[in-house]
């Protein structure tokens, strides 16, 4: 406004005054729009490249582990058979960082009807069959997908593959059963794979039996093994809170 005495803004100079202000907040709202835009063709491109890694990458290195696995049993010298035992170590290693990096990468898969959690359990268990030789059995009860944080996602598909990979490696299984539910109250997710296999006997958990544990406690849940209900084999319970993702 102008100083009390002085005359005012005439009318052009009001409609010129409403058109700078009109482009000034135009300008602002593209500035914001095209700010939008560039964040989320990042975030698209974030997810290309998660997707990408798990569908691809990991993939291709969870099959190159199961079949140097089955080639160890064919292997008659032990040093040679330990050292293949080593790069499979590694590549689950390697598996693991990239399912780190998959997380901090993707942003919520619900959101925009990404890759659920059923279907990327029966990718999981349908690739470790291929080298397993036979189809494990898959049992899903409860709301996994509405439920299960993407972080705990991540542990239950890493556990998964693990517990096959050990079945491919010593149980020596005719038949595995694979079961995710999650019980009345949704309040944690538990994962059982059960095989009829040599069992453990009394050999130390290592490796990948290790690894599991390490990734219950991360979560602030548990991690058992056991025999089967029929007293042979090898049962491994994996639970962990909602909440402790």
């Amino acid at each position: 406004s102008r100083r009390t005495g002085r005359q005012g803004f005439a009318a052009a100079e009001t409609a010129l005054i409403d058109g700078f202000a009109d482009q000034a907040a135009i300008a602002l709202e593209l500035a914001r729009r095209l700010e939008e835009s560039e964040e989320l063709a990042m975030l698209q491109d974030r997810d290309r490249i998660a997707r990408d890694l798990h569908d691809v990458a990991i993939q291709r290195l969870f099959a190159t582990g199961m079949t140097l696995q089955s080639a160890t049993r064919s292997i008659a010298d032990p040093t040679a058979s330990e050292r293949v035992g080593r790069a499979v170590d590694d590549l689950d290693a390697t598996i693991q960082i990239i399912r780190s990096t998959i997380h901090q990468l993707r942003t919520s898969d619900d959101d925009r009807g990404g890759p659920a959690l059923r279907r990327r359990l029966a990718e999981t268990v349908q690739l470790a069959a291929q080298h397993i030789g036979f189809q494990p059995s898959l049992r899903i009860a409860g709301p996994v997908d509405s439920t299960v944080p993407e972080e705990l996602r991540e542990h239950v598909l890493a556990v998964t593959a693990e517990a096959l990979s050990n079945t491919a490696r010593h149980a020596r299984a005719h038949h595995v059963d694979i079961e995710l539910s999650v019980p009345d109250g949704a309040d944690r997710v538990v994962l059982t794979v059960t095989d009829d296999g040599a069992g453990l006997g009394s050999a130390r958990p290592t490796g990948g039996l290790l690894n599991m544990g390490s990734r219950a406690e991360q979560c602030g849940g548990s991690f058992r093994i056991g025999t089967g209900p029929d007293g042979r084999g090898t049962r491994i319970t994996w639970t962990a809170p909602m909440a402790g993702a």
